[in-house]
This record gives C-alpha cells, sequence and structure tokens, in this order.
C-alpha cells in the first residue's frame, strides 16, 4: 500500500507539472529585451552549433522559467544578474517546444541575462533552419513562422516579443552568409569565415532570418523618391547558376517598392532589401531585409508565362507590403495574425495590379475570395479573426479565410468607407504603432477615427469576428427590390444553430444605373432600380463578400446579360448561380445554359469559372461512363476559343497580341488537350515533349510546357516518363522542375502511379517537389486510392516533406472523395496522427464536410446531372 500510495503521490506530482506547463502564451514575468545569436554553420554537416545570450527583465524572484526550444541539445545553460552568475537546467516540456530552466536559487527581479551553449540539426522541410543540396552544393536557409525559431535557438518565441538581433555567422569561407541586417565585418579564421551583422531593430522571433552557401547574388540600387529621401541596396540571391534569372526581380521589385512607399507615406522601413531563393520554400517569408521565396517565384527566364508574371507581382508585393504591415507593426498575439495576411494579400493585389493591369491580378483576387467562400461555408470553421489559446491551434489561422476571405473583406470596406479615408486609417495605424505591436482593436481604431464613419467598425466586426457567408436573396419586381440575409447553406452542411446577422456594405447594379445600401437588418426593400439592362446585379462591380440567390426569371435575365457583364460582375454571378445550385435550388440545366453564355466572356477568369466546377464534378463524382460526354461539354466549350486565337506549341505570343490573349491560352490549353481530350493538339503537344526532352529547348514554349509534360506522360507512359525523370534531375529552372514534378502526377494506372510513387520517395527530388508529385496524384482520379493508401501508409516520412507552417496540407490529400463511407475512412487514417502535424483537426473536419457535401449533391442532384450529360 505505501508503494502505491507514493506512485500515485508521483503520478499526482507529474500530473501538477504537467497541468502548470503554457501550452500558448508564456507567463507574464520575464520581457526579453536583446538577443545575441552566434551559429556556427556548415549546411555540408548534419548538424549545427549555437551560442545565444538573452537580455531580459525579470518582474520577481523566480527560480523557474518558461520558454521556448525545441529539439535542442543543450550543453550549458546560466543566467547573469546581480553581478552573479546561475548555472540552470535546460529542459523541453511539451512537443510543441515549450522548455523551461530551473535555477537552485531564485533569480533577483530586474535585468538578467541568459546564456545557451547548444546543437542541433538542420531541418528537411522548410522549418527552422533548414538545408537542402542543389547540384553539388549545399545551402541553409531559414523559415521561423509561426512556431519555429524555437528550432534554431532558445528564447520567448511568440509575436508580441520585438527586439533587436545581433547575428554573427561562423560558416565555411568557400560560401556566402545573410541575416536581416546589414553586414558589419568579416573574420577569417583559417577554413572558416564569422559575418557579422548590424543590430536588427525590434523583431519578433519569427522574422529572424538567415542565408549560407555558394549563392549567385545580383544587386541594383533603388534610387531616393519622394518619400525615402535615400537609396535604398536591393539584392536578388540565388543557388549556384541561378543569376541569369534574376534580371527581372532586379527590374521589377523597385517598381512595386515605390508604389507601396506611395500608398503608405513611410519610407520602406529597414536598412537593405533582400530576396533570397530557396527549392525547398513553399511560398515566401516576409522576413525584415530578408525576405525567402520559393525560387520559381523570383527566378523568372525572360519568356517568362504570364502565370508565373501573376506569382511574382502578387507574392512580391505581398511579401514586401508586410515589412510595414506585420514586420513595422506587429500583431500582440496570434489571434491577431489575420490582420497581417488579409492586409497583405489586399495591398499585395492592388499594389500588384498598379504594376501591371494587363495580367489580370485584381479578377485573381476576386476569384481567391470566391474560392475562400467555399470554406466558409462548410459547417466547421473558423471567423477571419479566431481566439488562438493554444501552440497547436497557431496552424490552422494561416488558411483561405484568412489570406482570401480576409483581403475580400479588407476590399469591400475600403470600397464602403472610400479609397482615401480607408488609406488615411492605415497611414494612421502604422505611424502609431511603428517598430510596437498593435492588437485588431488598435486597427479598428485607427481606421474608424480616420474614415469618420461610425457604421466602418461594427459592420468589419460582423465579417471578421463570424463564420459563414451571408447569402442575400433577391426578388426583383416593378414595385421595387426586396433583400433578405442569411448564412449560405450548401447541400450536405450541418451547421450550428446561432443565428448570422451581417452589416452588409452592397451596391447593385441594372446596366447603367446603380443603387447602394447597407444591409442592417434581416430584410428591406429598395425602391426600383432604373437602368439600361433588364437583368439585376445584385454584387455590382464583385466588390461584396457575399453571395446573392433569384428566381429563375433573375437567373435567366442574368443569363441572357452574361456576354456582356463586366468581368467581375460575370464572375460573382457564375458563382451564385452555382451556389445555388449546390445548395439544392437552381438546377443543372440553368447551369449549363450558363456555362455556354460565359464561354466567350472577354474575362478569362469569368469564361473559365463554370468549367471548372464542371472539373470538380468529373474529379469526384462523375461515373465512367459520363467521362465521355464530360469530354465532350468541355470540347464545345473551350476549343472554339482556343482555336479562335490559335495555338503553336512553339509561340507562346504571337505578334501584337497581348498578356491577356497570352494568359487565355495558357489557361484554355489544359482544359481542351487534358479535359476535353482533343486528339490534335495531344499529338502537337506530345511531338513537342518528346522534342524538349530530347535538348530541343525551343519545341515548347514555357507557357505551355508544364500542359506538354502532362500529356506526353499520359500518352507516353512508362517510356516518356523514364526519359524525362534524368532531365528532371539535371535541370536547375525551377519552373521546369516544378511543371515536370506535377506533370508526373496525371500518370495512369496502377502500375505507373506505383513507379511515380517510387520516383517521389527517392533521390534527386526536393521535398517540395516530392510534395508537389504527391499531391498531384492524390487529386487525378485515376491515381487517388493508390496515393492515398500509399501516404497512409507512410505517413511519417510524406509529412517530413511539408514545411512545418503546411503540414496539415497533407490532410487535403483526401479531399476528393465523395461517399459518406470515404469520410469515416479519411477519419480512421487520419485523426491518430494529428500529433505528427502539430495541429490539424480543423482541418480534418473540413475535408470530412467536403466530401459528405458532395455525397449529398450527387444524391440530390446526380439525376439531373445525368440527364443534362445524355444531351451531349
Amino acid at each position: 500500500m505505501r508503494l502505491l500510495a507514493s506512485v500515485a503521490l508521483a503520478a499526482l506530482s507529474v500530473a501538477a507539472q504537467a497541468a502548470d506547463i503554457p501550452l500558448g502564451k508564456l507567463p507574464a514575468g520575464v520581457t526579453p529585451t536583446a538577443y545575441r545569436l552566434d551559429l556556427t554553420v556548415d549546411p555540408s554537416k548534419p548538424t549545427y552549433t549555437g551560442h545565444t545570450e538573452i537580455d531580459a527583465k525579470v518582474a520577481a524572484p523566480t527560480s523557474r522559467i518558461f520558454l521556448h526550444g525545441l529539439g535542442l541539445d543543450v550543453s550549458k545553460v546560466s543566467a547573469t544578474a546581480g553581478g552573479k552568475t546561475v548555472v540552470a537546467k535546460y529542459s523541453e516540456v511539451d512537443p510543441s517546444g515549450v522548455a523551461q530552466l530551473d535555477f537552485a536559487a531564485p533569480l533577483p527581479a530586474g535585468p538578467v541575462t541568459l546564456k545557451f551553449d547548444y546543437s542541433t540539426g538542420f531541418r528537411t522541410g522548410a522549418e527552422g533552419l533548414f538545408r537542402a543540396k542543389v547540384g553539388d552544393e549545399w545551402y541553409a536557409w531559414t523559415q521561423m513562422e509561426p512556431l519555429d525559431a524555437r528550432r534554431m535557438f532558445p528564447g520567448f518565441d511568440e509575436p508580441g516579443f520585438k527586439t533587436p538581433f545581433t547575428v554573427n555567422l561562423t560558416v565555411p569561407s568557400n560560401v556566402k552568409a545573410f541575416a536581416n541586417a546589414p553586414e558589419t565585418g568579416v573574420t577569417t579564421k583559417g577554413a572558416m569565415t564569422t559575418h557579422s551583422f548590424a543590430p536588427t531593430k525590434p523583431l519578433p522571433t519569427y522574422l529572424v532570418a538567415v542565408g549560407v552557401g555558394p549563392f549567385d547574388v545580383a544587386g541594383t540600387t533603388i534610387p531616393a523618391n519622394a518619400v525615402r529621401k535615400t537609396p535604398l541596396d536591393f539584392r536578388v540571391i540565388g543557388t549556384k547558376g541561378q543569376a541569369p534569372r534574376m534580371a527581372t526581380t532586379l527590374a521589377e521589385t523597385p517598381k512595386i517598392v515605390g508604389i507601396l512607399e506611395d500608398y503608405f507615406q513611410i519610407p520602406y522601413p529597414y536598412e537593405k532589401l533582400d530576396f533570397i531563393a530557396s527549392p525547398v520554400m513553399g511560398g515566401a517569408m516576409e522576413n525584415a531585409g530578408l525576405i525567402v521565396y520559393q525560387d520559381s517565384l523570383i527566378l523568372l527566364d525572360a519568356k517568362a508565362p504570364p502565370s508565373q508574371l501573376r506569382r511574382f507581382g502578387n507574392v512580391v508585393a505581398h511579401e514586401t507590403a508586410h515589412q510595414w504591415f506585420g514586420d513595422l507593426v506587429t500583431p500582440a498575439w496570434w489571434t491577431d495574425i489575420w490582420l497581417n495576411e488579409s492586409f497583405a494579400s489586399w495591398m499585395g493585389n492592388k499594389a500588384a495590379d498598379i504594376w501591371r493591369p494587363d495580367l489580370g491580378i485584381a479578377a485573381g483576387e476576386l476569384d481567391d475570395a470566391l474560392g475562400a467562400m467555399n470554406t466558409d461555408s462548410l459547417g466547421r470553421g473558423r471567423p477571419i479573426r479566431q481566439t488562438i489559446d493554444r501552440n497547436d491551434q497557431v496552424i490552422s489561422a494561416f488558411d483561405s479565410i484568412t489570406y482570401r476571405k480576409g483581403a475580400q473583406t479588407v476590399s469591400m470596406f475600403e470600397n464602403f468607407v472610400g479609397a482615401e479615408n480607408f488609406r488615411k486609417g492605415v497611414q494612421l495605424h502604422l505611424n502609431r504603432y511603428a517598430f510596437k505591436n498593435a492588437t485588431a482593436e488598435d486597427f479598428f481604431a485607427s481606421v474608424g477615427e480616420a474614415s469618420g464613419n461610425p457604421q466602418l467598425v461594427p459592420a468589419l466586426r460582423s465579417f471578421t469576428d463570424q463564420t459563414g457567408v451571408p447569402l442575400v436573396t433577391v426578388k426583383d419586381s416593378p414595385s421595387g427590390i426586396s433583400l433578405a440575409q442569411s448564412r449560405y447553406v450548401p447541400l450536405g452542411i450541418a451547421t450550428d444553430r446561432m443565428q448570422r446577422q451581417w452589416l452588409i456594405p452592397m451596391a447593385l447594379s441594372r446596366g447603367e444605373g446603380k443603387t447602394s445600401t447597407l444591409l442592417t437588418e434581416a430584410s428591406a426593400t429598395l425602391p426600383p432600380l432604373v437602368g439600361t439592362s433588364p437583368a439585376l446585379m445584385p454584387n455590382a462591380n464583385g466588390a461584396g463578400y457575399y453571395r446573392f440567390s433569384m428566381d429563375q426569371a433573375g437567373w435567366d435575365r442574368l443569363i441572357a446579360a452574361a456576354p456582356t457583364l463586366p468581368g467581375r460582375e460575370a464572375m460573382v454571378f457564375a458563382d451564385s448561380l452555382w451556389a445555388d445550385f449546390a445548395a439544392g435550388r437552381a438546377d443543372f440545366a440553368t447551369v449549363m445554359r450558363a456555362a455556354e453564355a460565359l464561354a466567350p466572356h472577354p474575362e478569362r477568369l469569368a469564361a473559365l469559372y463554370l468549367g471548372d466546377k464542371l472539373y470538380g464534378l468529373r474529379s469526384t463524382m462523375l461515373t465512367e461512363s459520363q467521362i465521355p460526354a464530360y469530354r465532350r461539354i468541355m470540347a464545345k466549350l473551350y476549343a472554339p476559343r482556343l482555336a479562335a486565337i490559335g495555338f503553336d506549341p512553339k509561340q507562346a505570343m504571337a505578334p501584337g497580341e497581348t498578356a491577356a490573349t497570352v494568359s487565355l491560352r495558357e489557361s484554355l490549353l489544359p482544359l481542351v488537350a487534358l479535359e476535353a481530350r482533343d486528339p490534335a493538339i495531344r499529338k502537337q503537344l506530345v511531338a513537342g515533349a518528346e522534342a524538349l526532352i530530347a535538348g530541343d529547348a525551343t519545341a515548347v514554349a514555357p507557357v505551355f510546357r508544364g500542359t506538354a509534360l502532362a500529356v506526353a506522360v499520359q500518352d507516353g507512359g512508362r517510356g516518356f516518363i523514364d526519359r524525362l525523370w534524368p532531365v528532371l534531375l539535371k535541370s536547375n529552372d525551377p519552373l521546369f522542375r516544378s511543371q515536370a514534378a506535377r506533370a508526373l502526377g496525371r500518370a495512369e494506372g496502377s502500375e505507373l502511379v506505383t513507379h511515380v510513387q517510387g520516383l517521389a520517395m527517392g533521390e534527386g527530388l526536393q521535398s517540395l517537389e516530392r510534395t508537389n508529385v504527391l499531391a498531384s496524384l492524390a487529386a487525378n482520379p485515376v491515381a487517388r486510392d493508390a496515393t492515398t493508401a500509399f501516404v497512409s501508409s507512410n505517413f511519417t516520412r510524406v509529412v517530413e516533406s511539408f514545411p512545418g507552417f503546411g503540414r496539415a496540407g497533407i490532410i487535403g490529400f483526401y479531399d476528393g472523395y465523395c461517399t459518406p463511407a470515404a469520410a469515416d475512412r479519411v477519419e480512421a487514417l487520419v485523426r491518430p496522427n494529428l500529433a505528427i502535424l502539430g495541429g490539424g483537426a480543423l482541418e480534418l473536419s473540413q475535408t470530412k464536410e467536403r466530401i459528405n457535401k458532395c455525397a449529398a449533391l450527387k444524391d440530390a442532384r446526380g439525376e439531373q446531372i445525368a440527364a443534362v450529360l445524355a444531351k451531349y
């Protein structure tokens, strides 16, 4: 009994200690004021060493400090306070990276310096300090957001702690080193060189960045302007051999910086601007002064496709906008990270569209928002602004709701209060909190004060603080226009019973006739709207984040007007009609009439919108016997358009063509070649792909290369794949490698799918390329079962290829299923692995909802779909 009692007491003690571990915010009482990081980094070795010193203030005497560290082998730690040094014990007490220091005697209140000596291993995916071998050389980069600075150094890894960082990097003498701040000195001792960098301006840990390797570097100076009175040094950094692909970024980035400075009326806030490219990074990260990008985003050939230029403009403007909104002014806690990302997405779109309006970037912003509505209409969701209490909730905040719904919401309220009033609020906020932290409440106060509109903040909060997509049911009659708001709910989705009501800024048009209102109640009636068209558009200019529902006559009038609707209005019409169908109201025949009416529309994304929805049906629910009819539909919708503008595999742009025409051709080609399976087009593409991998770089223009390789994988089978593979491995062209990796995912047949899986998990691909191959296979209906089974059997290996912040993305591999049994199977496969992902419970619930939504649509509308398909 005594032994049992002792065991019980020990268990209670451990439980009590575990209960004290902070799994969200660290306890108040210790505030860092400065960091000194000394790292010895040789990317060719599997580990590196570090010495970290942290100056801090201790509010009250304590014998324990909680902080962060993950996977650090700490050999020595001490604290110096009041002239005395005390040795401490370091231990990592939670898998999320919570650590604690225990001291033999309490530290006194006041200033303290914590010192750590440690070693740890490089990561292979983009988290913490990660490395990759590119060609024959090794390189290292960092990705800290949200919770991975703790993998590189011990510290207080929260956005609310902004301090200066002084960094020294000791690296092999034959490589280069970069950090957030300018380099101040170089000291060489034998085979190693120490690069010293100036103290940074105050930064949170998640913005600390370094890069080490034998990089190519190209630089320029961004001239002074009316806002910034001094020149700015700008460099592009890439792996060896990439210097020829830096010209576009060097030439175009200064224009984007100038656009942003003009908007903010605040000079770029840091001493230098470096862009560093990595083949392992997915997307980009706004580290102050040293922004890291996926290499294909900033390393562009002279004939870069419009889609690559759009991504360049969007992402460069987004990340550079963060230098003000996120870096200069930083959220106090992860609950308000939405403001960083929503604002940067909106501002990035705005600046990029000013930079190159011919690329269709503004329409792309709307397309993103309409995609976010699909997630926002699920039963399990999160508001833009969601309270975050635990570390395992943080990764879910980096989703389409934060980026895309957030951007459209910001855009909607800019329209509501006027662009100049909104701009004044942004400028007031940035000046008020420069180099400090701020909350959403602070931002609301700034824009509310500047706009002078008392309705702004309550209306804005009705969108940021609750989940769901508003649905406005519109009845158009000679006596007036009635509006009724509710929550949009598609078939198969069970929502909570909480009543939703928004303050919706609405604009309506009838040709040239326009009116607007703020819908504050459940319903309202507007006077009749006189205009130059019989069709009423309930979301004029596509400016609002809401869907609308109409009676059959209303839809019919919009279908008749579809070819002449402005581009954004054509897009929201297509989205709302499809949403009405998915909710069980509009019928599939009406959808098909709209698809045919929109196919010739001059706005590329409007023309393609319903075709993409048809592809979704093919990918999830159509039977094998229905596929031929689907292919005939896609041919009818899009082959004439491609024929009208012409197609030559070798020529992206004919003389006199615009970028918009090239973009349209780039988008139409995969629909005609891969979905309609046009035999003549496929024959051209296969011939071009074969010549391309045989060494003729001009055989297929880069804009068509991805589609050509995909068709050749399908038609050429194992032989083509095995000829493509060594070409992929040898290439240093980031765009070609990405296109080839995704093309491999188009493999058809169990033997080929297994072969491609083996290639993906073997040697030669970067971790990001590996995930691209597997994601492409999972999206491929004929490869999906084999791929999800493979991923489930190799879950840990596959997850290690994902960056830490993106690991929950693996759950999306299961999105394409369409039966309740599949939802149950996904639950059984993924739930036990959530700990490996560091979160993902929300993403799992949403994937199951998507599957059940698809199953419900198939049950309710399958016969309708089949009847329409039978007519083609």
